[in-house]
């Protein structure tokens, strides 16, 4: 692994025991097994190295509506979206705690939501991508004709937020088999004729 990534990874695992307002540059290089100057030649600021962090947070997420773009009229849309739950109820619980801590920072705020601009990113990506995939499917034939797709992917996207969000704040865990079972009472929902 290239010191980059060690010192990503170190700030990571420092940032969710910490938070944000608690976690020192000294204290990632230590973690990474490197000087603090190390971590100025790879990242210009621990704000810099914490949005490398986050940005990295939602990567299942992102890789499963990557696939999910060639999937329509393959496997079943329930099985598709399955997936996707299951990726975003994975990722939204890993990285909540970061996710809100951006939010008590309005300076890094403002530079997350640029960056995100600059490069043609952010949080609303995935619930278009959702759209487009449910609307390809609603050509299809495979999903019902009254279905309104951004609709239930902001629904199905919003809840597995909200139900990490919950999930967090109540310090609870949940096993595999619970999101799944979560997951599927959702889809049950959404995909009712």
């Amino acid at each position: 692994m290239d010191l980059k990534s060690k010192i990503a990874e170190a700030a990571e695992q420092v940032l969710l025991t910490n938070g944000l307002a608690k976690t020192t540059t000294k204290e990632i290089a230590r973690a990474a097994g490197c000087s603090e100057g190390s971590l100025y030649n790879h990242f210009k600021s621990k704000e810099d190295l914490f949005l490398h962090v986050l940005r990295g947070q939602l990567q299942q997420l992102m890789k499963t509506m990557g696939r999910l773009q060639s999937l329509d009229g393959k496997e079943t849309v329930r099985g598709n979206l399955v997936h996707v739950a299951l990726a975003a109820l994975e990722d939204f619980s890993n990285s909540m705690s970061l996710i809100c801590s951006v939010f008590s920072e309005p300076g890094i705020l403002l530079r997350h939501r640029e960056g995100f601009a600059a490069r043609n990113e952010g949080p609303h990506r995935a619930n278009e991508g959702l759209e487009r995939y449910l609307s390809k499917e609603k050509q299809l034939g495979r999903v019902p004709e009254g279905m309104d797709p951004r609709a239930v992917a902001d629904l199905l996207l919003g809840s597995c937020f909200q139900h990490a969000f919950q999930l967090n704040f109540m310090g609870g865990r949940e096993s595999p088999e619970d999101r799944l079972q979560y997951a599927n009472r959702l889809l049950d929902t959404l995909l009712r004729e």
